[in-house]
């Protein structure tokens, strides 16, 4: 049960970022219908690590963008298919669609023809490149051609991809906004919704803070291991004596509660270091002062001290840490039984 129980979304998505959207609607109390072509379904079923047992339906990635949804196999081809989705389309609130540009005809899915047919339909499409819809684009080579991969890594090696599909999470995120804006617009009278999300366009648009240095300063950005352009020790990993802890210290207040901690209380007095600015100049004599004082810690001790101080900084964790920690708070259960992380990360209070 929530705040969209009302609303029924047809999903005609696959891999990532559709099927994850629609996963978020229906952990909002959306009825979400999922159509799979026979025999094979969404291809991520079939994306399994080497470790995943080779007779389980579902892969752990299909397991991740998939739960509290109605699945329907349908063949969309045929004649019945079609008629089935005709009638699909006339009882659903919502469509949410990745299929290529050239078949958009062949299953009448034109965005005029359909917003003239039903016109009470909110319809969200995924393309890959805005402007050239009938682009095959994987999230790799979104973040290849959007700038990220440029950044990430190290200068002295090749460019690296995120470790998640990070372009298809991003889009997904979208693909809800534009959700909740057409089923208002709707409510407001309007009709015949039609947005369109691109990969392209969600991860140019996260690009923030790197896009206007790069527009204002006209300096590329690098790959530099991680390191905060505009703030230091920002992004900078110490060593501790059981692990890694990486800082986020933005202001000289900040500063001086990480000195104070490590007991280099010359690092603030050292005229180099007197300004965000100068330390970002300076950056790599101070992070090699500073590890050198981390190595005596433990990781969990030094986080706790630099807090009390008020110097952010976070312990290092893999994801074996990171769920034993966090116990069931950001996991939920599909109903096969598996387990994954939520595809919603707030919470609601009504408080009136």
């Amino acid at each position: 049960m929530g705040p969209l129980e009302s609303i029924r979304v047809l999903e005609l998505a696959s891999v990532l970022a559709g099927p994850l959207a629609a996963t978020a609607l229906a952990e909002r109390g959306a009825k979400v219908t999922k159509v799979e072509r026979p025999p094979a379904g969404d291809v991520t079923r079939s994306w399994k690590t080497a470790q995943e047992p080779t007779e389980t339906p579902l892969s752990a990635y299909y397991e991740s963008a998939n739960g509290h949804k109605t699945v329907t196999w349908q063949d969309l081809t045929s004649p019945e298919g079609r008629a089935w989705l005709e009638a699909a389309l006339a009882s659903h609130d919502v469509l949410i669609e990745n299929y290529k540009a050239a078949d958009l005809a062949k299953f009448n899915l034109t965005p005029e023809d359909l917003a003239r047919r039903h016109p009470h339909l909110i319809r969200v499409r995924l393309v890959g490149f805005a402007e050239a819809p009938e682009r095959l684009a994987y999230d790799v080579v979104v973040q290849a051609e959007t700038g990220f991969m440029s950044m990430n890594g190290f200068s002295d090696r090749p460019p690296v991809r995120m470790p998640v599909a990070l372009m298809d999470v991003l889009a997904s995120h979208q693909i809800r906004m534009a959700c909740l804006e057409g089923l208002l617009a709707r409510s407001a009278g309007r009709k015949g919704f039609f947005a369109e999300v691109s990969l392209e366009g969600s991860g140019l648009t996260a690009l923030v803070n790197q896009a206007t240095n790069q527009l204002i300063t006209g300096m590329t950005p690098t790959r530099n291991g991680g390191e905060h352009p505009n703030i230091a020790p920002y992004g900078d990993v110490l060593t501790c004596a059981d692990g890694h802890l990486v800082l986020a210290v933005g202001n000289d207040r900040q500063f001086e509660g990480l000195c104070t901690v490590l007991e280099r209380s010359d690092l603030l007095d050292a005229p180099e270091f007197g300004t965000n600015q100068l330390r970002v100049q300076h950056r790599r004599v101070l992070v090699k002062a500073l590890d050198e004082s981390a190595q005596k810690w433990n990781k969990e001790a030094l986080e706790l001290a630099l807090r009390a101080a008020g110097a952010p900084a976070g312990v290092v964790r893999n994801l074996q840490e990171v769920f034993e920690g966090s116990g069931s708070k950001w996991t939920t259960e599909n109903p096969s039984g598996a387990t994954r992380s939520r595809a919603v990360a707030y919470r609601v209070k009504y408080f009136n």
